[in-house]
């Protein structure tokens, strides 16, 4: 398979003059005087069909996708197994009642018994682990800085080499596009006379005969 052709095109910003502010002021006007031809439509996606998703397999996030579209609020967080209440009046003497709240009893104070272990291992390690992130993320800073200011640095590079190439060359391309002009118009002026020979000499074979 053939690779595909590779055109480089580049600018002659530092050479062409021709864009200046008049001729800018026309593009503009051609610009605005094209988009008064047309109003674009309201509704530019009307094309294109409306996106369904699909939520096969994922029975939660199809609830909430129609909790969303029917506009209901979402449902308050339940925090009645955060809380350590007896068995109601009724069942005072039911073992399993009361074993239930012995049970949510229990996972409540191993709840409390890790946010102690976390809070005491925060208190003896945090601030050093705090400390190795800020170096990290620190130090992350740097490397990026460093990197914006060495892309920064081959940016500026790339621009002076260019300008400098071509205010070198900009006399040459001005005195090749001169002679290209020149040449045109000399060959205009050769195929005027051409056709007025061409013309003479239809006119002499018309009298000849």
């Amino acid at each position: 398979m053939l690779p595909p052709p590779r055109t480089d095109i580049d600018a002659l910003p530092y050479v062409d003059q021709q864009y200046t502010d008049a001729m800018r002021k026309q593009v503009e006007g051609l610009i605005e005087a094209e988009l008064k031809t047309f109003k674009p439509a309201k509704d530019y996606l009307a094309q294109w069909p409306v996106h369904e998703p699909n939520f096969e397999a994922h029975p939660l996030l199809e609830a909430e996708w129609m909790r969303i579209c029917d506009q209901q609020p979402m449902s308050k967080l339940d925090t009645t197994r955060y809380q350590l209440d007896p068995p109601p009046s009724n069942r005072q003497t039911d073992i399993a009642a009361w074993q239930k709240s012995v049970d949510n009893a229990q996972a409540q104070l191993e709840h409390q018994a890790n946010r102690i272990s976390n809070l005491e291992l925060l208190q003896k390690h945090g601030a050093n682990v705090w400390r190795a992130q800020l170096n990290s993320l620190e130090a992350a800073s740097k490397s990026l800085t460093r990197a914006h200011d060495g892309i920064s640095s081959e940016i500026d590079g790339i621009n002076r080499k260019r300008k400098l190439d071509q205010t070198k060359v900009g006399p040459t391309l001005q005195s090749l596009e001169g002679d290209w002009v020149s040449s045109v118009r000399k060959n205009i002026v050769i195929e005027s006379e051409c056709m007025r020979l061409e013309q003479e000499c239809f006119l002499l074979k018309e009298a000849l005969k």
